[in-house]
């Protein structure tokens, strides 16, 4: 299935809502990271296009018309060679902001050390789903903390930097008629024109704030349950 929109913001820019939001508006199913931890065969298709440039698409993208989040954000230029007619989204946010949100929550919950991997061992040797949840984290390890932020994340002034710089990347590499920068917070108009469509009478969703991210990563690498963000 042909993707229509592509996700560029990074997570914690608001991709859970923009997913949630788009799939109202029509083009669902929308990936997003949650997606991965809940299906991990997708997983090996993502790896594939980090290392190569290219995977079986129609199998990765079977059933979806949309995508946001890592590791679509980060790849936005291999989906968009791919589909050159869909619309790019890059979620913005204040960087200070986002950083300390980041911090707290997608960076937190990612086990880097020997030390928290070791921790997870027994539940995965135990568990397929917890192998799953492991195979899940070590793309988001390797891919966002280790090659994208240069393994650097906890270095604010050098991480809020990469950031800026990927906004800016995603400007000048997307055509300005297909890149809409939508600002966390601005409701439904931005979005529906730029996508032409009539704007819903619900109101635009709210999802995955701090709070209930944190309860429910925690209850998922506790329990080995599904991620179901709210």
């Amino acid at each position: 299935m042909a993707i229509k929109v592509i996700g560029a913001g990074l997570p914690r820019t608001g991709t859970a809502s923009l997913k949630s939001a788009l799939e109202i508006l029509g083009y669902n199913e929308c990936q997003h990271m949650e997606t991965l931890f809940n299906n991990p065969h997708l997983v090996d298709y993502w790896v594939e296009l980090f290392k190569t440039g290219t995977t079986d698409f129609d199998a990765l993208f079977d059933g979806f018309k949309s995508t946001t989040d890592f590791p679509g954000a980060l790849l936005y230029k291999e989906l968009l060679g791919k589909y050159p007619d869909a619309k790019v989204i890059l979620g913005v946010r204040d960087p200070e902001e986002w950083y300390e949100s980041a911090s707290r929550t997608v960076y937190a919950f990612t086990p880097k050390t020997f030390k928290q991997k070791l921790k997870l061992l027994p539940k995965k040797l135990k568990s397929q789903r917890f192998r799953n949840i492991a195979k899940t984290l070590r793309m988001v390890e390797v891919y966002l903390w280790k090659d994208f932020f240069e393994g650097e994340f906890p270095d604010k002034a050098k991480t809020i930097a990469r950031f800026k710089a990927f906004e800016e990347e995603v400007r000048e590499h997307v055509p300005s008629e297909q890149l809409l920068e939508y600002q966390l917070g601005s409701g439904w108009k931005p979005l529906c024109d730029f996508l032409d469509v009539p704007v819903p009478k619900d109101a635009y969703p709210h999802r995955n704030q701090r709070d209930k991210f944190i309860a429910q990563l925690s209850k998922m690498m506790s329990s080995g349950g599904q991620l179901k963000i709210k």
